[in-house]
């Protein structure tokens, strides 16, 4: 194999690898495509923004949290999507609880009452064997909108 071979077949092999890391750093760097949900985070009907059930797990460590914390995660989601849409807490006139265990439900109202004072919403909490992702907790509103 003469000089000239050699070097066109380490041009080749650098290529291909330059190639190679060029494609996989812009593929890891991409964020990856969010799963499709079959219902929105909220629909606005009526003078009502209704906020679907909202978990309140921690994505990074899943279930790691204590149920206080799940409590705040939860509130939190649906202080986000009520900010989304121009609202507040203090627009929510209805709030429905999922707990899976009825001894957490003093921990809950301690946490409910640090985000919600009187004027209260009209509320329901129900008792369910078991959620979606093993939450502990699930709680949806309803707003009014201005």
């Amino acid at each position: 194999m003469d000089f000239k071979q050699t070097t066109m077949k380490k041009v080749k092999k650098s290529l291909l690898l330059l190639t190679l890391i060029l494609f996989c750093s812009q593929a890891f760097a991409q964020q990856p495509a969010k799963a499709k949900k079959p219902f929105r985070d909220a629909v606005q009907a009526g003078g009502l923004l209704f906020v679907s059930g909202q978990l309140g797990l921690n994505s990074l460590v899943q279930g790691k949290d204590s149920f206080r914390d799940e409590v705040r995660n939860a509130l939190g989601n649906v202080e986000r999507i009520l900010h989304e849409n121009g609202l507040s807490l203090k627009n929510v006139v209805k709030v429905t609880v999922y707990l899976k265990k009825p001894k957490q439900f003093d921990v809950f109202n301690e946490v409910y009452l640090q985000q919600f004072s009187d004027p209260f919403p009209a509320r329901t909490c129900v008792i369910v064997k078991d959620l979606v992702r093993h939450a502990n907790i699930e709680i949806s509103v309803v707003a009014s909108t201005p």
